[in-house]
C-alpha cells in the first residue's frame, strides 16, 4: 500500500487482517499513516492490527461519543479520588490524631495502582472488559466507602488499598477500551479526550476537596464516589460494548493464577513497594544516605533485575511478555512517559502548595488559580489528538512536549514573593501544553504499535511506567 494513504484505510476484518476502505480515503486524503508499516520501524497511525483476537465493535454516531464520555467520566472521577483527598489530609489527622500516618493516605493509593496496572493489563487482553471493568467498578466503591465510614487511621488506609486496586481496573480498562470502540481516524481524538479528564481530575482535586471538606466534612470526599461511580457503571452497561472474545470465558482456577504469572510477580511487587517505600522515606523519614533508603534502592534494583529474568523464562505466559516490553515503540513510549509525569506531577502539587504558602490562597482559591493550566490541558489534548489523527505522525508533539516542559519548568524557577498573576499564568499554559503531550502521546503511541490483543497489556505498561514516574 502507498504510505500517504488514510489512516481511515485500516480495518480490521473478522479474520484480523487488514482490510481497506477506499469511501473513507476519500473524506481522510491528507493524513499519512500506513496500514502495513512495521511497528518497529515508523510510528505512523495506526499501527498493525494484525494478529488480534477480536475485530473492533467501533461504536459510530451518538452512540460513539455516550461512549467516550462514559469512559472520561470514570477516568475523571478514579484520578479525582488521588488528589480530592490533599486538601482534606490535615482534617483526618486531626480528626484521627494520625500525623504520622498522613504520608499513607496517598501513597498507599498510588503503590497499589502501580503494582496492579501490569496485572489488569494482562487480566483484560485475557478475559472480558466489561467484566473487567465492572469488578474494579466494585472494588473502588467499596474501598470508597470503607474510607468514608473509617473509625480511625488503619480503617483508611485500607480502604485507599481497596479503592487503588479498582482504579487501576478501571483505567486500563478505559485506555484500552479506545482502540476496539473508535474507529482508526477518531482514535487519537477519543484518547486525547480520555487523557484530558485524567489532566482535569488532576487539577481539580484539591478544588472539590477543599470545597467538600470546608463546607460539609472531608468524608464526603469518598461517598461523594457512590452515587456518581454507579451512575457511571450504568452508562457504561448502556454505551460501552466491547468485542467478544472467543477465549475470555473463565475456564479454571489454574488457568487464571496462570494468567496472573505468579512466579514474576513474586519479583514484581516487592520491587515495587521497595521503590516507593525509599521514595517515601528519603528526605523526610530518613536521610538519602541512610542505610535503609539505600538498601531498599538496591534490592529494588536487583529484584527488578530478577523480574525480567524471569519474564523472560515465561515467554507468552508472563504478566509482560517479551514481545510487548522488548518492542521499540512500546519501551520508548514507557520511558517518555515515565520521565515526563514526573516532572509533571512535580508541579502538580507545588503549584498549590505555593499558592497557599506563600501568595496566602485558601484551598478553593489555589484551585481556581490553576485553572489556566486546567483550560490549556484540555484545548490542548483535543488539539493534540485531531492533528496526529491529520497528519498520523507522534514524534515532533512528543519533542515539542518535551520542549514546552523544560521551558516551564526552568520559568518556574523565577518564582518570588513578587510574582505578578501575568507570569504565573502565563508559565502555567506554556507547561499545560507539555502535560496534555506528555499524557496522551506514549499511549497512542504504543497503542497503535501493537496488535489489538496486545493492547491492554501495552497500556498497563506505559501507565505502570508513568505511575512509577509520578
Amino acid at each position: 500500500m502507498d504510505n500517504t494513504e488514510s489512516i481511515s484505510l485500516c480495518n480490521v476484518s473478522p479474520d484480523g487482517e487488514a482490510s481497506h476502505r477506499p469511501d473513507q480515503h476519500r473524506s481522510e486524503q491528507n493524513a499519512k499513516a500506513s496500514c502495513d508499516a512495521n511497528p518497529e520501524e515508523t510510528e505512523n497511525f495506526p499501527g498493525p492490527d494484525e494478529g488480534a483476537t477480536a475485530t473492533p465493535q467501533q461504536h459510530s454516531g451518538i452512540r460513539f461519543h455516550f461512549a467516550v464520555v462514559t469512559l472520561c467520566l470514570g477516568v475523571f472521577l478514579t484520578v479525582l479520588d488521588n488528589t480530592i483527598i490533599a486538601t482534606a489530609t490535615p482534617y483526618i489527622s486531626n480528626e484521627f490524631h494520625s500525623l504520622k500516618d498522613v504520608g499513607w493516605y496517598s501513597s498507599v493509593y498510588t503503590m497499589v495502582i502501580c503494582i496492579t496496572q501490569l496485572i489488569f493489563g494482562k487480566l483484560i487482553a485475557r478475559y472480558s472488559i466489561r467484566w473487567i471493568y465492572t469488578i474494579s467498578m466494585f472494588l473502588f466503591l467499596v474501598g470508597s466507602a470503607v474510607c468514608g465510614s473509617a473509625p480511625n487511621s488503619p480503617a483508611l488506609i485500607v480502604g485507599r488499598a481497596i479503592a487503588g486496586v479498582g482504579c487501576a481496573g478501571l483505567l486500563v480498562a478505559a485506555f484500552s477500551l479506545v482502540p476496539f470502540i473508535a474507529p482508526p481516524a477518531k482514535r487519537p481524538v477519543a484518547l486525547g479526550l480520555v487523557s484530558a479528564s485524567r489532566g482535569l481530575a488532576t487539577t481539580f482535586g484539591p478544588l472539590i476537596g477543599g470545597a467538600l471538606t470546608e463546607r460539609v466534612s472531608w468524608r464526603w470526599n469518598f461517598y461523594i464516589n457512590l452515587p456518581i461511580g454507579a451512575a457511571i457503571q450504568a452508562a457504561f452497561f448502556l454505551f460501552v460494548h466491547p468485542p467478544r472474545r472467543g477465549s475470555e470465558s473463565f475456564t479454571s482456577w489454574a488457568d487464571f493464577f496462570q494468567t496472573l504469572d505468579l512466579f514474576g510477580l513474586t519479583a514484581l511487587l516487592p520491587a515495587v513497594v521497595c521503590l516507593l517505600l525509599a521514595l517515601q522515606w528519603g528526605g523526610i523519614q530518613y536521610p538519602w544516605q541512610d542505610a535503609r533508603v539505600i538498601a531498599l534502592l538496591v534490592l529494588a534494583g536487583v529484584l527488578a533485575a530478577v523480574f525480567i529474568c524471569i519474564e523472560i523464562r515465561q515467554g507468552a505466559k508472563a504478566v509482560l511478555p517479551t514481545r510487548v516490553f522488548t518492542q521499540r515503540t512500546v519501551s520508548s513510549a514507557s520511558f517518555f512517559g515515565f520521565c515526563t509525569t514526573g516532572a509533571i506531577f512535580v508541579l502538580t502539587y507545588y503549584l498549590p502548595m505555593w499558592f497557599q504558602g506563600v501568595k496566602g490562597a485558601s484551598p478553593i482559591q489555589s484551585g481556581v488559580w490553576t485553572l489556566p493550566w486546567v483550560i490549556t490541558n484540555t484545548i490542548t489534548s483535543l488539539a493534540c489528538g485531531i492533528l496526529i489523527s491529520k497528519v498520523g505522525y507522534a514524534d515532533m508533539f512528543m519533542t515539542g512536549g518535551t520542549v514546552f516542559g523544560a521551558t516551564g519548568s526552568g520559568l518556574f524557577t523565577t518564582f518570588t514573593l513578587e510574582t505578578s498573576s501575568g507570569k504565573w499564568i502565563g508559565y502555567q499554559i506554556i507547561f499545560a501544553i507539555c502535560s496534555s503531550l506528555a499524557s496522551l502521546t506514549p499511549l497512542l503511541v504504543a497503542q497503535h504499535a501493537l496488535p489489538l490483543k496486545d493492547v491492554p497489556i501495552g497500556s498497563g505498561m506505559v501507565m505502570f511506567t508513568q505511575t512509577i514516574g509520578a
